[in-house]
């Protein structure tokens, strides 16, 4: 992991990437923790938008359908997919309005049209202990980041390589 340059301003708006279960949402807390910028999980934030409005008769709300996104990996990257399709803001301009990071970011095409609206893109890797998602729904990878932190060791690890790489 490479620290953010010390001639640099220190980035406002991250966006978090990784596999499903590879603790980008605790990276994610650790940024807003340590930056003052605040924080929301971009899934829930997604859950609300974007999937629970297709899948509404599946479920009697938002959260339950929250609740079980982790079986539907792939009906979450096509609602998305879809979701940023439709005049009016992408969801990652939606998320940056009172956020400072979007969290979990797996298509390439919102990927491309997005990655000017952040100042930073991070990897989260997990790999030692959880295996990379299928392809079917997660199209980036960690040559898509600015810098890759490694989540193989503990959190206090993990918190020191946020903080190395903010400087702070």
């Amino acid at each position: 992991m490479t620290g953010w340059g010390a001639n640099q301003p220190q980035p406002k708006t991250f966006l978090v990437l990784g596999d499903g279960r590879h603790g980008k949402d605790t990276a994610g807390r650790m940024l807003a923790e340590i930056t003052g910028r605040p924080y929301a999980s971009s899934s829930e934030f997604c859950a609300q938008k974007a999937v629970f409005p297709l899948v509404s008769d599946l479920y009697p709300n938002w959260r339950a359908c929250y609740g079980d996104r982790v079986n539907h990996r792939k009906l979450w990257f096509h609602a998305i997919a879809a979701y940023n399709q439709r005049p009016g803001p992408s969801l990652a301009e939606e998320v940056l309005v009172d956020h400072g990071a979007y969290i979990g970011m797996r298509n390439r095409a919102e990927f491309t049209a997005s990655r000017h609206l952040f100042d930073l893109v991070l990897w989260v890797d997990r790999s030692e202990h959880v295996p990379r998602e299928s392809r079917a729904s997660m199209e980036l990878g960690p040559g898509d980041a600015d810098i890759i932190l490694d989540n193989n060791k503990d959190l206090d690890h993990l918190e020191a390589q946020v903080r190395a790489m903010l400087q702070v």
